[in-house]
């Protein structure tokens, strides 16, 4: 597979930003099986924004912290 072959690439992802004022498009490096939860706290790590205050939606739906990226 792709991945014995290459065990360094770590896939990224694009995710928009919004806030009530603002928007912002950022690339994060991430892993399928990451959970949701983990992102967020990679999120206030890297850019300060809290846990609490982030939203995360894939496609239309809104997800949950135990969700993975996959």
């Amino acid at each position: 597979s792709a991945h014995s072959q290459y065990p360094c690439l770590v896939p990224s992802m694009a995710v928009g930003v919004e806030d009530a004022t603002s928007s912002a498009n950022i690339t994060l490096r991430v892993r399928p099986h990451v959970t949701i939860g983990t992102l967020k706290e990679q999120v206030f790590q890297e850019f300060g924004f809290h846990p609490r205050v982030q939203r995360w939606i894939i496609g239309q739906c809104l997800c949950t912290d135990g969700r993975s990226v996959g």
